[in-house]
């Protein structure tokens, strides 16, 4: 009990006393504040948005993936970068060849065909030309034959004029180139009457034969000789 009463005074001994009250000045006396101006100087309650909870770290593997596919991204670009540069460093200019191949293969396949027209154009002309030619051709043959023909024709008619005035060596020279135009008519002859291809010959040598021998009847063989050309000048000649 000794020891109680004795702990007891020690706590009380050691508790601080109290320090002695200050004189203040006196403070004149506030108004009192209206209502109004109680309300004014109230500040604004608003509610406070609840606090947003913290945001916790990203774990190591999100870490990871997140930095995998950063790299896988940048990997892309490059790729594509690559490419695009591939493409044009290489197709490109490729490209732009295969253009230019094309527009001088366009370029070529025209030229042909303005050849090719200018050909068809020249061969149009040509076959009228060989057309001309072979007409012109024929004409002049026509007045070849036409020219042989009256020349035999012309001989015939001297030679038997000079055997009427029996002259029997100017008849001989009448008929000296008779034989040969002949011959060179015979083909135009045998076109029309193939009988008269093989008489005719055969009595111009009958009556050069016989000038000399029997005039009289060279003389007729020279009129039915005459006889025969005339029925062939509507064949040959066309008139």
């Amino acid at each position: 009990m000794e020891n109680k009463d004795e702990e007891i005074q020690t706590e009380q001994n050691n508790e601080p006393e109290a320090p002695e009250k200050m004189e203040t000045p006196e403070t004149p006396e506030e108004e009192p504040t209206k209502p109004e101006a109680l309300e004014e100087s109230k500040p604004d309650t608003e509610p406070t948005p609840p606090e947003k909870p913290e945001k916790k770290p990203p774990s190591k593997f999100v870490r990871f993936l997140i930095k995998v596919g950063i790299g896988l991204g940048i990997v892309v670009v490059i790729f594509f970068a690559g490419f695009l540069t591939d493409h044009f460093t290489r197709y490109r200019p490729l490209a732009d060849t295969l253009d230019q191949t094309q527009a001088e293969f366009d370029q070529a396949k025209q030229d042909l065909s303005d050849l090719q027209d200018e050909n068809d154009a020249l061969t149009s002309a040509n076959t009228t030309a060989e057309e001309k030619i072979a007409e012109l051709e024929q004409e002049l043959e026509s007045a070849q034959a036409n020219a042989l023909f009256y020349q035999v024709l012309v001989d015939a008619n001297t030679a038997q004029l000079e055997l009427f005035l029996e002259d029997i060596e100017s008849a001989q020279a009448a008929l000296t180139e008779t034989q040969t135009n002949l011959e060179e008519l015979l083909p135009f002859i045998t076109e029309v009457d193939t009988d008269l291809a093989r008489s005719l010959p055969n009595r111009l040598d009958l009556i050069i034969s016989g000038l000399v021998r029997d005039p009289e009847t060279a003389r007729i063989d020279l009129s039915l000789l005459t006889k025969d050309l005339l029925e062939l000048e509507p064949l040959l000649t066309g008139k």
